[in-house]
């Protein structure tokens, strides 16, 4: 049994690794390509969580909610991109940091305007729920909304 939960730890420890690896390594692939410091990509992920939840929710239908979701983030972050980070490409860094951090600010007043300070619940499709088992001992798989 500790065999067994040794494995699953270690396959926790591989997922988290990986996560935190490809969040930062795309951060940095941002920052030195575009030589612009955003931080205001965690806004962008949360209009696209917030859609998802939002037409999920009155359509019914998870797949619906998620191409709702990626299309809404896509075209915040189109828009931000032609309003605010044009003007920033050739500003200081610090410049930068003060008006991507501003951006976080009124993306977050204007998700607790819209949507209230609840959160949204989603229930995972039947398709997403259910077991992974191992050797001796079944995991439940966890995803993020759960």
């Amino acid at each position: 049994m500790s065999v067994t939960l040794l494995i699953e730890q270690l396959l926790n420890g591989i997922q988290l690794g990986t996560m935190l690896f490809l969040m930062a390594s795309g951060l940095t692939l941002v920052f030195g390509v575009m030589g612009l410091i955003n931080l205001a990509h965690g806004s962008f992920y949360m209009v696209g969580a917030y859609a998802t939840a939002a037409v999920s929710a009155s359509t019914g239908s998870f797949l619906i909610g998620l191409t709702a979701g990626m299309t809404a983030a896509a075209l915040v972050g189109a828009l931000v991109e032609l309003l605010v980070i044009r003007r920033l490409y050739h500003r200081p860094h610090l410049d930068q940091v003060l008006a991507t951090f501003a951006l976080i600010l009124i993306f977050s007043e204007g998700t607790r305007w819209l949507f209230g300070s609840s959160p949204l619940w989603l229930s995972p499709p039947s398709w997403l729920t259910g077991f992974v088992t191992l050797p001796g001992r079944p995991v439940t798989r966890s995803i993020g909304w759960c």
